[in-house]
């Protein structure tokens, strides 16, 4: 019953960014770090998607994500992509594998922030542009953008990546840079040919996204 009780705290805490209390659960009992909840969601995975007013928390803002992944838990071939060493994992085509959520390895290296992966992924050939296999159809480019991977954005963007791919909604990475207004990401993609132009027709252009959410030096940046 502890153990169970132990259990539900430290989710709680995960989804309510609770870091204190997080250290505190894994000082008790260190292998909470490696515990996964009814549904069989490891802490390591609910550290990774806990959002946000804004969205997903960038990987370097992610205390708590740290405090866990210290304890070295073993971690699955989507959470190693994610923060792990793929060097073990790169044989037999892994880097074109597809994962049950729908991501190739390389998108799971770039939500993570993961650059050292994805640049192993890369050169083991995974696919620069693929698409994810759900219903957001979106590039590892435009994954980066939820979490601002910055490194393994500029990594995919040297690589020739498609700055105007169109996921599911028929937004683009610099839509994704533009809600969160990621000014340094929306001069990287501009740059890099980034239309500003493109507009999806839920949401409008990237700059109409920017003004939405109030990010006045997004908007600006986006202006015609």
């Amino acid at each position: 019953m502890l153990a169970m009780m132990l259990l539900a705290d430290l989710f709680s805490a995960i989804q309510s960014q609770d870091l204190p209390q997080v250290r505190e659960l894994l000082r008790k009992d260190p292998s909470l770090a490696a515990a996964r909840d009814e549904k069989g969601t490891s802490a390591v995975s609910a550290a990774f998607t806990v959002q946000r007013a804004e969205g997903f928390l960038p990987r370097y803002e992610n205390p708590i994500l740290d405090a866990l992944l210290a304890l070295h838990p073993p971690l699955n071939p989507l959470e190693t992509c994610m923060a792990g060493d793929v060097k073990p994992l790169l044989a037999n085509e892994f880097a074109r594998t597809v994962f049950k959520n729908g991501w190739t390895p390389l998108h799971a290296a770039a939500f993570g922030g993961n650059v050292t992966a994805a640049r192993l992924l890369l050169d083991a050939g995974a696919d620069l542009n693929a698409r994810a296999k759900n219903q957001f159809d979106n590039t590892p480019l435009q994954v980066a953008m939820l979490t601002r991977s910055h490194a393994v954005a500029m990594l995919l963007l040297s690589r020739g990546a498609n700055v105007n791919a169109l996921q599911a909604e028929g937004v683009t990475a610099l839509h994704e840079a533009a809600q969160s207004g990621d000014v340094e990401m929306i001069r990287a993609l501009l740059a890099a040919g980034a239309d500003p132009r493109i507009s999806a027709k839920q949401f409008g252009t990237a700059r109409d996204l920017a003004l939405k959410a109030k990010h006045e030096e997004a908007a600006r940046l986006l202006a015609p």
